[in-house]
């Protein structure tokens, strides 16, 4: 009926009306309505309404401490009440927490333990806090008066009762000193005569921290093989388990025994980030891994799941801007789920990060990001085990929960996850593989999967991920199409050849070859003359790799200089039926060329040797001549042999 709300005694409105009938219903509803009751808190979806006490007309108190008592006796353990907050680490602590025979706390115990810790913080918090202590009457007097203010808590807090104000301050100055161990009972703790010290500790630490994974028992019979050739003490097993759950003891043979993931996800510390200041575009997070969907194959089973997806997310919304669906998780496919996130969006991140796969690191696509960047943008690759990695990796685990697991057809997250919720019914889906969708169909259920996924709230938001998307930003970089033209080309590593046959490359697995043709549609054979057997640099488009794509070549600056475009090679059929019209005519010029190339550039070498005198029969001539006079004729005569023989000829 009484309790207290921000600092303030407050009276239960239902318990003055309906329960202790100090005041009718009417009379209440009327002197609230003209201020003469101040109420501080609205009844409703299992709130009570709350009226301050001081503003009870006196009348109106005199019959409530005639019925009640006094409100304020009633209530004097609210005062602390105010700073107590409930200890979930005390709590984790002493759920945990073994004793020397391996056992667990009982849950009683546990229960008072944590309360105990709960409001020994409390108690910190005041007598730490200048402000605080005012109201317990100062330094002086604090200490009897929370001793009061504990010993008057309900009875539904299971703390010890201190007997007087001195046993409380040792007890407080112990559970600072001790921390949460503090409050365990003597009688809970470990009494074995044998304490794990020196050799002994870390022989048995070093066994248990073995990556074949000893178990404790096992660990003890290496111990007594031992254990009398170095003069050690028997030990009891449970002695040693509890000794090795101590939390000091289990982060050494944790990361040794489990490894680093291991260790991570239990004890690595983790940063917040902070998310008030983000809007959209201002992060896009990138990651790829197994599309959890099985597809029919064309194979034994008449059915895989090989599919991978690559996800582009911006962070403030979780909307999905960018995706595809690809055999592997490589370059391309990341530059296939960038380029609809950029067209998506119309604007460029200010961050975007992705992860340390080989694809993002090659240096195409780091030139890619770098020229997505904006003015003070950025991009990086998040660090392995940290804590604070890809926000991608978080949303796509709610991603996979809550649509693509939800597909009839999802193999779910791997059969080898303990719950059998994140498992797939294999049996179900081997029954029903006749309608499974094909690999090209996966496409579209995957925009079915974006479109769900977009128009859902937030777990702590009201409004849609469209929706918050489509807020107002602060900061925005526009990218216009011409930007995007130039942006989503991609160079070649390393300058490839251009050889007599055209110019071949591999992208994904897949073989193209690419030939340069005039405004005419025929083989540029002055551009064939220059630049068969050179190197040059290949600049494309992922997605008109069918079409053509871009060669430059490197001047002596380092600059790159546009040269020509090549075309995918034109194919012939050499089946008379299956010619297309026409396409016999288009053969042989492409046939003649080959010819005509051979003609005309003999036909320059003949033109070159004849200007400059040299010939073959002037060759012959020569050396038959050298041969006559064993090599010994004298300088000037051989020239002039050499120009008589060569007059002679001609």
């Amino acid at each position: 009926m009484f309790e207290y709300y921000q600092n303030t005694l407050c009276v239960a409105a239902v318990w003055l009306y309906d329960d202790a009938k100090i005041i009718t219903k009417s009379n209440y509803d009327a002197m609230i309505n003209r201020g003469q009751l101040k109420k501080l808190t609205t009844g409703g979806n299992g709130r009570r309404a709350l009226v301050a006490y001081e503003s009870i007309p006196d009348r109106f108190k005199t019959k409530i401490k005639a019925l009640a008592g006094d409100p304020y006796e009633q209530v004097r353990y609210v005062v602390l009440a105010d700073y107590i907050e409930y200890d979930m680490e005390a709590e984790k602590f002493y759920k945990s927490y073994l004793l020397e025979d391996g056992s667990n706390l009982p849950e009683e115990k546990q229960k008072e333990y944590t309360h105990q810790a709960t409001i020994f913080n409390a108690v910190n918090h005041v007598a730490t806090n200048v402000v605080v202590q005012r109201k317990f009457g100062g330094k002086t007097k604090m200490w009897s008066k929370m001793l009061e203010a504990i010993q008057n808590l309900p009875t539904t807090w299971l703390h010890t009762r201190y007997k007087n104000e001195l046993s409380f301050k040792r007890a407080f100055r112990k559970y600072l000193n001790d921390g949460y161990e503090a409050n365990v009972s003597g009688k809970f703790l470990n009494t074995n005569t044998v304490k794990i010290t020196g050799d002994i500790a870390d022989f048995l630490l070093a066994q248990y921290c073995l990556p074949i994974k000893y178990s404790v028992p096992e660990v003890m019979d290496v111990y007594n093989e031992v254990r009398e050739k170095n003069g050690w003490k028997s030990i009891a097993e449970k002695t040693v388990l509890t000794w090795l759950n101590k939390p000091d003891q289990m982060r050494k043979w944790y990361a040794a025994r489990h490894g680093k993931d291991a260790y991570m996800k239990k004890y690595g510390h983790s940063l917040s980030r902070d998310r008030a200041e983000f809007f959209p575009n201002s992060w896009w997070s990138i990651d790829g891994t197994k599309l959890d969907w099985v597809h029919y194959e064309d194979n034994k089973q008449k059915m895989a799941a090989s599919m991978k997806i690559d996800i582009v997310f911006d962070v403030y919304s979780e909307k999905i801007i960018g995706w595809d669906i690809a055999f592997t998780e490589n370059h391309a496919a990341h530059f296939r789920a960038i380029k609809m996130a950029v067209n998506e969006a119309g604007a460029r991140p200010y961050l975007f990060t992705y992860d340390n796969q080989s694809g993002h690191k090659s240096a195409k696509m780091q030139d890619l990001y770098d020229r997505l960047m904006p003015e003070k943008g950025t991009h990086y690759p998040h660090m392995v085990g940290r804590k604070t990695g890809s926000p991608a990796e978080q949303i796509f685990n709610r991603l996979q929960q809550q649509v693509i697991g939800k597909m009839w057809f999802s193999d779910k997250q791997s059969i080898k996850v303990r719950k059998e919720d994140n498992k797939p019914n294999t049996d179900f889906l081997i029954e029903f593989k006749g309608a499974l969708p094909t690999k090209e169909e996966l496409w579209q259920w995957f925009e079915l999967a974006v479109m769900q996924w977009n128009s859902k709230c937030r777990r702590d938001m009201t409004i849609c991920r469209n929706d918050l998307y489509a807020q107002d930003a602060p900061f925005r970089s526009e990218i216009d199409w011409s930007d995007q033209l130039s942006l989503f080309w991609v160079d070649e590593s390393k300058p490839k050849k251009y050889y007599g046959h055209g110019m071949p490359m591999t992208v994904e697995g897949k073989d193209y070859l690419y030939e340069v043709y005039d405004e005419e549609g025929q083989i540029d054979t002055e551009f064939r003359r220059k630049y068969v057997g050179e190197k040059l640099i290949v600049r494309y488009d992922p997605e008109q790799l069918d079409q053509f794509i871009a060669l430059y070549e490197t001047t002596s600056t380092g600059e790159k200089r546009f040269v020509a475009y090549a075309e995918k090679k034109r194919a012939y059929q050499q089946i008379p039926v299956l010619m297309k019209e026409h396409s016999r005519d288009q053969m042989l010029k492409d046939i003649a060329v080959r010819e005509d190339e051979f003609k005309r550039d003999l036909a320059e070498a003949e033109e070159i040797m004849k200007r400059a005198g040299v010939t073959v029969e002037g060759l012959i001539a020569d050396q038959e001549l050298n041969m006559k006079f064993k090599g010994q004729l004298p300088k000037e005569e051989q020239m002039q042999a050499d120009i008589d023989e060569y007059h002679g000829k001609w």
